[in-house]
């Protein structure tokens, strides 16, 4: 299949510059001439008939009419095959003329000849091929299959010398040519990369090549997130995302990549805002690195912060008690199944349910106010109780649970039950009043087979066990928990 013809650095003439009836002659005549005038003085070693055969056929070889049927009718097709064309023939009539080190230099002309027909790429072909007919010219001179002006050792020393002066020419040749293949390539594209994108969005726009660098961002990234355009340009398309959000984005470039035109990715990320702040974008990826005017991933970014963080109010108001901010009934469920689930093997969860003694007596003596203050004393007066990663919950009016993942021994479970009713027992200083409560644990121990359901009825079960036992007894001794 016949590939799209790439820019290159100008435009190639319709015919030779020099009819090959006139040029290929000339060109015999004068090799001949010289081969003749080298071999009579030592400079030549190979048959001037065969030299100038040779160099003619390679002469003839650099028309464009000959440089076309060799790549199927096109310049810039099959590229190593013409550059290799060149480069062996150029390569013979070194060689037999006893000239070899010099090919490196002179495939220089072959690599220009090539760059300008089919662009800045031939230049890394150009340079393989000379280094891989370079390295055999010089291994048959060292074995003596062919001859050398020079000492076989200088031969080598002269290629080399050439070959890595010759690499850094055709380098600069093809990085010049990129350059300016680029630069063309911008001009003419710039109107027809703004129809194809949406223009005076206040979202972000942006363009990542298949490099995964920012190739094109739109003005309104300064409105959103600081920045400004040219300071994101070339720049990594990752480096924009929270370190923690970084493979997910990753992911989603090459899912989006791999899936191919048109498919897209959308997802929420946190972006860097230039004050230092992360901010969340809602991203949308879409495939247009076949699109011509595109020729990358486009990403459309807005930003969402404001929107996450409602989102975040409103489920920690779903899972957690207004009064006390503790997780409510149906969130310590949720934990404590988790907890259930995931526990290794040989660890147990405990769960304490609490209930306040004497709560009711001060919401009636004290007022509502009293009994709110009291249930949020109550509460940070656990919290402090417990560990950082036991987990505190309210069930509804004066009951809490706590779950203690971890735990393998039932007696140091109890035990921490009974410090948290010692606890319970001292006063709380109230606003406007000084009240003694208590409270009951019933302790209840679970581990991976164990249901949620039934571990919190189990803890119910010996609260109340617990309640009576030490009905009457809190305010004289030490209580007990089951």
């Amino acid at each position: 299949m016949t590939q799209a013809r790439p820019r290159t650095l100008g435009a190639i003439p319709t015919t030779d510059v020099v009819p090959l009836w006139v040029g290929a002659p000339t060109l015999f005549l004068t090799v001949w001439a010289l081969a003749v005038w080298g071999e009579q003085h030592g400079a030549v070693r190979g048959a001037p008939l065969l030299l100038a055969t040779l160099a003619t056929l390679f002469g003839a070889s650099g028309s464009e009419r000959f440089q076309r049927r060799l790549g199927g009718g096109y310049l810039h097709n099959r590229v190593e095959l013409r550059l290799l064309y060149g480069t062996v023939l150029l390569g013979v009539v070194l060689a037999l003329a006893g000239w070899g080190f010099l090919l490196p230099a002179a495939v220089i002309l072959i690599g220009t000849l090539h760059i300008g027909w089919s662009g800045s790429h031939a230049w890394r072909s150009a340079t393989m091929i000379t280094v891989l007919a370079t390295v055999a010219i010089q291994a048959a001179v060292q074995l003596g299959v062919v001859p050398s002006v020079v000492a076989a050792a200088h031969s080598h020393v002269a290629a080399a010398i050439l070959l890595l002066l010759g690499g850094f020419g055709l380098s600069n040749l093809g990085l010049s040519a990129a350059r300016a293949e680029r630069a063309g390539r911008t001009l003419e594209r710039a109107e027809e990369r703004y129809r194809a994108l949406v223009q005076g969005s206040s979202d972000v726009f942006a363009v990542i090549d298949a490099g995964g660098r920012l190739t094109h961002v739109s003005a309104a990234v300064r409105q959103v997130s600081g920045w400004d355009a040219d300071d994101l340009l070339n720049t990594a398309y990752l480096g924009l995302f929270h370190p923690d959000d970084q493979e997910q984005a990753r992911a989603a470039l090459a899912e989006v990549a791999d899936a191919g035109a048109g498919s897209q990715a959308r997802l929420e990320l946190r972006v860097a805002h230039r004050d230092g702040t992360w901010h969340w974008h809602e991203v949308t990826l879409r495939n247009a690195l076949d699109h011509a005017a595109v020729r990358g991933i486009v990403a459309n970014q807005r930003d969402i912060s404001d929107r996450r963080a409602q989102q975040t109010r409103l489920a920690h108001a779903a899972a957690h008690d207004p009064l006390t901010s503790l997780p409510n009934r149906a969130e310590v469920l949720r934990v404590l199944e988790s907890a259930l689930r995931d526990a290794p093997a040989g660890d147990s969860v405990a769960l304490f349910f609490i209930d306040l003694d004497g709560f009711k007596a001060v919401n009636d003596d004290y007022g509502h106010a009293a009994g709110d203050a009291l249930l949020v004393a109550a509460a940070q007066r656990l919290r402090a109780g417990l560990r950082d990663q036991d987990l505190l919950g309210r069930l509804g009016g004066d009951e809490f649970a706590a779950i203690l993942t971890g735990v393998v021994d039932v007696a140091d479970a109890r035990t921490r039950a009974g410090q948290l009713m010692a606890d319970m027992s001292l006063p709380f200083n109230l606003p406007e009043q000084l009240v003694n409560i208590g409270a009951s644990i019933g302790v209840a121990v679970g581990g991976h087979d164990t249901g949620a359901d039934d571990l919190m009825a189990a803890a119910d079960t010996r609260m109340y066990e617990v309640k009576r036992h030490n009905r009457g007894r809190h305010r004289h001794a030490a209580p007990t928990a089951y």
